[in-house]
């Protein structure tokens, strides 16, 4: 029993993480289902039924407990960044948008069991019967929720349709004009209705409310890359959920801010930043494989501390310490 529970944690942690947007509580969620198996271990017929039920139902508890918290959060709340290398939330290539900043986001318009219904059916595949055994409802009140749960996010579900390369090449204009402050280099590559996002938690420098239009965006956006470079940081490229963001660095290779970037018809229509510390824990230690650094090669002209590019991959950038 005890082999097949640890080999299901991975499942386990997928779900809770996806449906609380924070490491943390997955885990204790993930640790408590675990205790409770272990109590009783004679009336458990199937362990996996049983660990995926009792974690997502603590999951939807906790989900209606920590949203009753966050009306006192400061500032927007986001999702702790799921940078690949640094977590494996996604066993398959499949599941790995669903890690996306974007797309947890727009989770958050469901309520906790809509949630979990559209997550257990849409996203890990299990079926009507199972789902409805994992919830405690009938099928048939779980179809009519996996309807509404899809009704709710047709229109903002993010779409994830641009191929690898092109996310890279956009990225890479994107960081090269914002390094070099060009207002109107950043206005070709963001979205009209571009936003941006912070979650400082009262803890961090950050937007007390979302930035909204393509020209407050980029302005924002050439403060930021200004106050980078003043200070030393570097900016190094990362995916969180297999969607392109930015991992950017102090001493140390401390991570201090996490941009996840959402791309859509070829331009980023979003950019949700999280600088709050108490969500970037899980992100100081090395990731594996190492996050791609902004390369330190400095184009022919590139004013000090450029932007520049460093083979086909996306572009690097090296902060220069204030003398």
């Amino acid at each position: 029993m005890e082999q097949t529970g640890t080999e299901l944690r991975p499942l386990l942690l997928s779900i809770a993480y996806r449906m609380l947007g924070s490491f943390g509580d997955a885990e204790d969620v993930v640790q408590e289902a675990y205790l409770r198996l272990h109590r009783e271990p004679e009336q458990v017929r199937s362990v996996k039924a049983y660990l995926t039920t009792v974690t997502t139902r603590l999951a939807i508890d906790q989900l209606r407990s920590a949203r009753r918290q966050r009306e006192q959060y400061v500032g927007p709340w986001l999702p702790e960044p799921a940078v690949d290398g640094y977590v494996d939330l996604a066993e398959r290539a499949a599941l790995s948008d669903s890690l996306a900043t974007a797309f947890l986001v727009v989770l958050e318009r469901l309520s906790p069991e809509q949630r979990a219904v559209f997550l257990l059916r849409d996203v890990f595949g299990y079926g009507y019967q199972e789902v409805a055994g994992i919830v405690g409802k009938t099928q048939a009140a779980v179809r009519q929720t996996a309807v509404r749960a899809r009704r709710e996010l047709a229109r903002e579900r993010p779409r994830f349709d641009s191929s690898r390369q092109e996310r890279d090449e956009l990225v890479r204009r994107f960081v090269a004009a914002s390094e070099h402050g060009e207002l109107d280099g950043l206005l070709e590559l963001l979205a009209p209705a571009a936003t941006f996002t912070g979650d400082g938690g009262g803890k961090a420098l950050s937007m007390p409310e979302p930035v909204l239009g393509a020209e407050q965006v980029a302005r924002l956006v050439v403060m930021a890359f200004e106050r980078v470079r003043t200070l030393g940081f570097e900016v190094r490229f990362a995916q969180v959920g297999g969607q392109p963001a930015l991992r950017i660095t102090g001493p140390g290779d401390a991570t201090a801010a996490v941009w996840s970037l959402q791309i859509a018809g070829g331009r980023v229509a979003a950019i949700h930043s999280v600088v709050n510390p108490d969500k970037l824990g899980h992100l100081q230690t090395a990731p594996t494989p190492p996050a791609q650094p902004l390369s330190p090669v400095r184009q022919p002209g590139a004013r000090p501390g450029g932007a520049a590019v460093r083979g086909p991959g996306p572009p690097g950038l090296r902060g220069r310490p204030r003398r």
